[in-house]
């Protein structure tokens, strides 16, 4: 949605179907997932990054650059912080269960997965820009998401070079009309 405000694109949003014991019901999207994009009538487009790539693709002016190099720093930026999204939620679906059913390697495997992923950003921020990019459309995403499902892992004190980086975003009239997090 992020993106979408940027290319000043009008995209309207609709509450996915749901069941309460099966989740996403398909449909729009066979995986029973969300994000999914009517691209074509009756055609949708489902999984983040190729959702973006194609609103991107709308634009007289796209964030993802044409240049070789660039373009695929962009969409390696884009992959991390889409998987750091998905460790995020696969850690969260494994600590939800009784504890008795908790896959203890998975979880670790989760946590381990967004604490590296969380390191490499660190590292990387001044690479990232003051503006938005391609990329980091998806490490500012993801990085709201892990304060939310994994708040104790508390993002913002273990990457402070992040933390601060993220904080240029967040007054941004594109970034406040999406966030839409609980406050739980």
């Amino acid at each position: 949605m992020i993106l979408s405000r940027l290319h000043g694109l009008d995209v309207e949003e609709v509450e996915p179907k749901k069941d309460s014991k099966k989740g996403y019901l398909a449909g729009d999207n066979p995986l029973g997932k969300i994000p999914a994009l009517e691209w074509q009538k009756g055609q949708f487009l489902f999984d983040s990054p190729v959702i973006c790539e194609y609103l991107d693709s709308l634009s007289d002016t796209p964030l993802l650059p044409r240049d070789n190099h660039l373009h695929f720093l962009n969409k390696w930026q884009h992959a991390l912080g889409d998987g750091l999204g998905d460790a995020v939620y696969n850690y969260k679906q494994e600590t939800v269960r009784p504890e008795a059913l908790h896959w203890n390697s998975m979880i670790l495997r989760h946590e381990t997965a967004i604490l590296q992923s969380i390191e490499t950003l660190d590292k990387i921020s001044q690479w990232l820009g003051d503006s938005w990019t391609f990329g980091n459309v998806a490490i500012i995403a993801s990085l709201d998401y892990a304060s939310w499902r994994a708040a104790h892992i508390n993002w913002h004190e273990r990457a402070p070079n992040l933390a601060q980086w993220h904080a240029k975003f967040v007054n941004d009239p594109h970034y406040k009309a999406t966030y839409g997090y609980p406050d739980a």
